[in-house]
Formats: structure tokens, C-alpha cells, sequence
């Protein structure tokens, strides 16, 4: 993406830790916690050059220096910080020769009370973020005795992936994805087309936040004994399959392949795309659940896989009859690690409070896009967020936001304990 783009706007990948009262660190110690992230993680000190014939080459930097500014706590506090990580840190474009990261600290006094991190796309994904959170949490409240020993590096897993056990599991994969890549991908909206207006973009964009669907998923994922992130997917295929007559999606996502012992410790970013196919129609939504976890798992099974191998296998389908199936829908679930102490949010207030308080937020700048519908869905703190994209020809601002409310619904009646039946899911999500 930065080869390709190299003045572009890129996605980076921000951290605004706020640190909890019990903690007071100075500004010294803060920074030589920040120094001991970057020791202990090659990918922190991981530029970017050329060799002689032209090929961008990794290089792990074995010294150097990491500018941190450091702040007094704005008088609008989180929001203040918040704006300065999404706006001011991100005014200059990262470089493929610079170190990927930013670091700001706000103090109050002596003592540093927010720590604000921006890392180039190319450093880590969600699940490499949730380690650095954590680890800079132990650093600075235990020291070094709190970490693990020998965190996993990306140079070891490119090893690991070259190696004959790698390359095994790679080539078993290539079956697996031979018979996925060979399948129809049916339109999400078959029997209507939205017309872009003349002045209009064909691609736009919606955020929408809802406390309720963090914690109606937590309760319906604990009922199905399933993750988050396979309720969540469901419940975007009941909302979809009710507002369409598609009764198979067949869908794109990212996965990041943390499931290996040795990997659980790398901080990198081992992202790889997956296609999924799910049959929806005519089920309850506890049947979707069960259904998406069956497809999902195999095909998380089957995600360490050679790049070049896959290439290969496009190639000779393409030579064999036409294109590899492209998925019309593309969900990215985030893979974070779970904070396991976290309280759950919302556990006390009505549910009726918790939709009360979500809301939308359309993104008025034009963006580009490759799918029909695009789903990013991320669970925070206080509430799960998503972020979908749709093509104005396929899919309108309207249907998007009416979706989304429909992914709510279904969640939240399910956590009531209604067990909807295919009627309730259409009844629900279907006007």
C-alpha cells in the first residue's frame, strides 16, 4: 500500500492509552519502558530500503532514536488527546525509512497520566496493538519480571513458514482454498440496484457505535458457547439474508493467525485473507451462529498459508475456466486479544439504554472501494463499533444504516433469551 501510494493517505493504526489512577509514572520511566517495547520487538524497529536490484528489503535497526513529544494534558483531556493522535500526529505521512511509530506522552505536573501511539500499517495488526497495550501496562507497573521471556519474531516465523513443516502445512491448505476459490459468489442484493445520483460518489461510508451490541453479543456468545467475533458474523448474514433473497453468502476476511503458541507472542502483523461461505437461509439465528462457526474454523485452519503458493493457484484457475471466486462482501472482525479482566459494559442498565445511547456517523469525504459492502467491526471498551462502506449502486446510505439497526435488533432480542426463529429474523431485520 505505501509502494503502490507512496503519497497516499494511509490507515494507520493509533493506541490513546489512558493510565489508571494507581498509576503515576515520570516521564523518565515512561521512556525507558517505551525503549524496552522497541528492544524486546523487531517489527517497532523495522524500516524499509531497496537492494541493488531495486526490491524492497526489511531491515531491523539495531540503534537508534525515537522522537517522543511530550505534552501537558489538554484542558479537554481524552477528547484533546484523542484529537491530537487522530489529527496532529498523523499530519506527515510515515516513510518506509523511518522508524513506524510515534509516541506522545501528556503530563500532568511530572507525571505522565496518557500515552498516545501511531504506527505505520506495515508494523503490527490488532492483535500485535492489544501487546503493546498490555506489555507497556506491565512495564510500567512491574517491571521487567512481568513479560514473557522470548517474544516470537517475524524473522522466525518467515523462517518457520520456509521451513519443510511450513511448507506442508501451506501446500495442505492449497486444496482446502482450491475448492473455496472455485466457488459462485452470489450478488448481495439480487433483485434491486440503488441509482447513484449524478453529483454523488459512488462509494460512501457509515460509522455506527452500539453499546447494546457489545454486550448483547457477549450474552449470546456465552448462551452458543461461540466467539464474539463468529455472533457478530452471523448476525451481518441474518441481517443481509433478511433484506435480500440470498440464502448463501460467500464472503472475504482477514484473519490473524495467533491461534500457534509460538506466534501468540509477536508483535508483527500476520494478516492473511480467507473466503468463507455460509448457508443462511430458511434457519434460526442460534442455526446461523452454528453455521458460521463450522465455516469459519476450517478456514482459520487453513490461514497459514505461502503467499506465492496461493498466487499460484489463482494463476491455474484462472488458466482452467476464469476468475477465482471475488466475494461481493468483505468482513473484517477484529482478532485483538481479549482483555480478560475487563468489566462487561453496560451490566446493570436496561438494554433499552444501551441502544438509546448508539448512534451513527456518516463520513461525508468520497473513498474508494473494491467490494459491494465492506464491514470493519471492532469491540471496544464501551461499545462495538462498525465502520461499512457500500458501493452507491448495490447498496444505499439508508439500507447500510437500516442493516446496522438490524444487527442490533437481532442481537439484543436474542440476548433477551426469544431464541428467534427464520419468521423473527426476517420480521426483525427484513422492513
Amino acid at each position: 500500500m505505501m509502494l503502490d501510494r507512496p503519497d497516499g493517505r494511509h490507515v494507520y493504526v493509533p493506541l490513546h492509552l489512558s493510565l489508571p489512577g494507581d498509576l503515576r509514572p515520570g516521564i523518565d520511566e515512561t521512556l525507558r519502558c517505551l525503549r524496552t517495547l522497541l528492544i524486546r520487538h523487531d517489527a517497532l524497529r523495522t524500516t524499509y530500503g531497496v537492494n541493488a536490484a531495486g526490491d524492497p528489503v526489511q531491515r531491523v535497526a539495531a540503534a537508534g532514536a525515537l522522537p517522543v513529544e511530550i505534552w501537558p494534558v489538554p484542558e479537554s483531556g481524552a477528547a484533546g488527546v484523542h484529537r491530537y493522535l487522530y489529527e496532529g500526529m498523523r499530519e506527515k505521512l510515515f516513510t518506509l525509512d523511518a522508524f513506524p511509530l510515534r509516541a506522545a506522552l501528556f503530563t500532568e505536573g511530572d507525571t505522565v497520566r496518557r500515552v498516545a501511539l501511531l504506527f505505520s500499517p506495515m508494523t503490527l495488526d490488532d492483535w500485535g496493538l492489544s501487546l503493546v497495550k498490555e506489555e507497556l501496562l506491565a512495564l510500567l507497573r512491574s517491571g521487567h519480571a512481568a513479560l514473557t521471556p522470548q517474544p516470537w519474531q517475524p524473522a522466525q516465523q518467515y523462517a518457520w513458514e520456509q521451513s519443510p513443516e511450513g511448507r506442508r502445512r501451506s501446500e495442505g491448505a492449497m486444496a482446502y482454498w482450491a475448492r473455496q476459490l472455485s466457488l459462485p459468489a452470489p450478488p448481495l442484493f439480487p433483485d434491486h440496484h440503488v441509482v447513484v445520483p449524478p453529483d454523488g460518489h459512488g462509494f460512501h461510508e457509515t460509522v455506527f457505535e452500539s453499546p447494546a451490541v457489545l454486550r448483547a453479543s457477549r450474552e449470546v456468545a456465552g448462551r452458543y458457547r461461540a466467539s464474539v467475533y463468529t455472533v457478530l458474523t452471523a448476525a451481518v448474514l441474518a441481517a443481509l439474508s433478511a433484506r435480500s433473497s440470498a440464502v448463501h453468502h460467500y464472503f472475504g476476511t482477514y484473519v490473524h493467525n495467533r491461534f500457534a503458541p509460538r506466534s501468540r507472542t509477536m508483535v508483527g502483523p500476520l494478516s492473511q485473507s480467507v473466503t468463507v461461505g455460509v448457508e443462511v437461509g430458511g434457519k434460526s439465528f442460534g442455526d446461523v451462529v452454528g453455521a458460521t462457526a463450522r465455516a469459519l474454523l476450517p478456514a482459520y485452519r487453513n490461514a497459514a498459508y505461502d503467499l506465492g503458493t496461493l498466487d499460484a493457484l489463482r494463476a491455474r484457475l484462472r488458466e482452467e475456466g476464469g476468475e477465482p471466486a471475488a466475494p461481493r462482501l468483505f468482513l473484517n472482525l477484529t482478532n485483538s486479544k481479549p482483555a480478560s479482566n475487563a468489566p462487561d459494559s453496560g451490566i446493570g442498565e436496561p438494554m433499552e439504554e444501551l441502544v438509546a445511547r448508539s448512534r451513527f456517523r456518516r463520513i461525508a469525504e468520497p473513498v474508494a472501494g473494491w467490494t459491494d459492502l465492506y464491514f470493519g467491526i471492532r469491540p471496544y471498551e464501551d461499545y462495538t463499533g462498525f465502520f461499512a462502506r457500500g458501493d452507491g449502486r448495490v447498496v444505499s446510505h439508508p439500507v447500510i444504516e437500516t442493516l446496522l439497526r438490524g444487527i442490533e435488533t437481532l442481537l439484543v432480542a436474542e440476548a433477551a433469551g426469544r431464541r428467534l426463529t427464520p419468521a423473527d429474523v426476517r420480521a426483525i431485520a427484513g422492513t
